[in-house]
């Protein structure tokens, strides 16, 4: 009975130990700890796009020739004397003009930007001159306020657009276009109350003015900026190719200009003068002309082929007469000429004819 007795205590023990090992609360499991998420980078902001530049004008340049030249018997603006065609390479580049913008004439002069700005501008060049301080040793017309003026020749220009070839290590320079030039370089004035342009005629007008007669300035002496420009269309009889500037930067003194009056041919004395032998083109050489009537000249001169000549009055270059555009008459033949100047309305006419 003990026996029993203790089988059933042990056996009411164990059913205690569960019951107390099932009423025990399961411990509370630990709590998650969850990171919070890491905050996303803000864009970096996108950069303004940089402005377009502002688009750089070029000089306009011609490409043709190698520079373009400033010729006649003014002072370049360091006060060098300067000299037509034949120069040596070192004066060809100091009368060199340079080429720039249609924006630097507007610094230069409004007006005449503002003429240039309605052209079409193919090229464009400037320099600054001396006119008209320096004596030349011989004249040339123009006209001012519409009269006829005899200026001395440090007031005459020409430009020439000049190519370039090499003689060893020296260049030589050739001019490949004058302007103003007969049938391949009309010009006009682009300010006519400082430059004289002549008619762009072949027969000289009542005053005697051609094609071959050369550009003038009348806005007295002093330091200009000389503009030249070349336009796009070509050069025709009614229309100009080229138009050229002078705008005063500094009044000098000067020579003065000397109004020619009416031409009385009896009062002065005729010679013929050129590169045939007994002249030269020698001042004191020239071969006397005799009158042969009323307003009519003549002198007898020998000339080879090639020969070129002139008729100037007084032994002088204040007036002088050639060919019917202006330029030298010249000689086909070797021979003795019979030269004749005759005068109508004060211009005179320049023959010549073998001597029979």
């Amino acid at each position: 009975m003990k026996k029993v007795f203790a089988i059933l205590l042990v056996a009411l023990m164990v059913i205690s130990l569960v019951a107390c090992a099932k009423t025990e609360p399961e411990p509370a499991p630990e709590p998650t700890v969850t990171e919070a998420p890491a905050p996303e980078p803000e864009p970096e902001p996108e950069p303004e796009p940089e402005p377009e530049p502002e688009p750089v004008a070029e000089p306009l340049v011609d490409p043709n020739h190698e520079l373009w030249c400033a010729h006649g018997q003014f002072l370049l603006a360091d006060g060098t004397q300067n000299g037509w065609n034949g120069k040596d390479s070192a004066l060809y580049e100091a009368s060199a003009l340079t080429a720039i913008t249609l924006e630097d004439v507007k610094a230069i002069s409004e007006d005449v930007y503002n003429a240039l700005a309605a052209k079409e501008v193919k090229y464009l060049y400037a320099i600054d001159l001396i006119f008209g301080t320096n004596d030349a040793g011989w004249t040339t017309n123009c006209l001012i306020n519409g009269k006829l003026f005899k200026a001395n020749g440090s007031y005459a220009f020409k430009i020439a657009q000049c190519t370039v070839d090499m003689d060893g290590d020296n260049k030589v320079y050739a001019e490949d276009q004058w302007i103003h030039d007969p049938k391949t370089a009309h010009s006009e004035s682009l300010t006519p109350d400082t430059l004289f342009v002549p008619v762009w005629q072949e027969e000289a007008d009542e005053n005697g003015f051609s094609w071959a007669s050369n550009p003038a300035v009348i806005g007295g002496a002093g330091l200009y900026t000389l503009i030249i420009a070349q336009y796009k269309n070509g050069s025709t009889p009614d229309q100009a190719g080229y138009g050229i500037a002078l705008v005063l930067k500094e009044a000098k003194e000067g020579i003065a200009y000397e109004e020619i009056l009416e031409w009385v041919a009896a009062d002065h004395t005729y010679g013929i003068v050129g590169s045939f032998e007994a002249s030269g083109w020698a001042d004191g050489k020239d071969i006397a002309m005799e009158a042969d009537g009323e307003n009519t000249w003549k002198g007898e001169v020998e000339l080879k082929a090639g020969d070129e000549f002139k008729v100037r009055a007084d032994g002088k270059w204040d007036f002088s007469w050639g060919a019917e555009d202006g330029s030298n008459c010249k000689a086909e033949a070797d021979g003795t000429y019979i030269v004749t100047i005759t005068f109508a309305d004060g211009k005179g006419v320049v023959t010549f004819e073998p001597k029979a």
